[in-house]
């Protein structure tokens, strides 16, 4: 395990080069279709968010869509910072398959992220970042990991594997510059396949999302 954990600290330090403790917010059985819709079920409205005028739209999978910018090209739906804010604790909760006992936002403002934590030790993180996808990949293999793509995660993806056989990181593409990657405690957090079907059923959910 802390093998891993070191392991994922180096190739982070890496991929900038090419290119979180916490504070705690209170916040099923799965198909095995990994693409059925898995998320929650939370009654659609509006609602409050911290530090935004305008109030943010709750969908019925618990998913909570931030106010749109006037500037948008486009009228699709852009995942902000706020991961946690997005990501709900009830939005997950189904999509990992395990209850979630605290949700922790990143301490520090440039990073977006949020672990969702299913024990005292143990947890999942989504990382949102903007850079680019191909300098990601280069990274990768430049450390000796094999980049591969799983044709059941619904929206464009690739994932990392070390030279011992382990996933490392799996990548959800929102676009050339600007990913969601699944970082874990360690390999036994979603070991093997179970990481895989974990991004397949969070990709079906955001897979129009940019």
């Amino acid at each position: 395990m802390k093998k891993f954990f070191l392991s994922s600290i180096l190739i982070l330090a890496i991929l900038f080069l090419f290119g979180c403790a916490p504070k705690v917010i209170d916040q099923t059985q799965i198909s095995g279709n990994n693409t059925a819709i898995t998320s929650g079920k939370c009654a659609p409205g509006s609602v409050d968010l911290a530090n935004y005028g305008d109030k943010g739209k709750r969908l019925a999978n618990c998913f909570v869509e931030y106010p749109g910018e006037p500037s948008r090209p486009d009228k699709s739906y852009y995942i902000v910072e706020d991961i946690c804010g997005q990501f709900t604790k009830e939005f997950m909760e189904p999509i990992l398959g395990k209850k979630i006992v605290k949700v922790v936002p990143s301490p520090v403002a440039t990073l977006y992220n949020c672990s969702y934590y299913y024990d005292e030790n143990n947890y999942v993180m989504l990382v949102m970042d903007y850079l680019n996808v191909a300098n990601q990949k280069k990274g990768r293999e430049f450390i000796g990991h094999k980049i591969m793509v799983d044709p059941r995660i619904p929206m464009e993806n690739f994932y990392a594997v070390q030279e011992n056989g382990l996933i490392n990181t799996v990548y959800l593409v929102l676009g050339p510059d600007k990913f969601i990657s699944i970082e874990r405690t360690s390999a036994e957090v979603l070991p093997g396949d179970e990481v895989l079907q974990f991004a397949a059923r969070l990709a079906n959910e955001i897979k129009n999302y940019k």
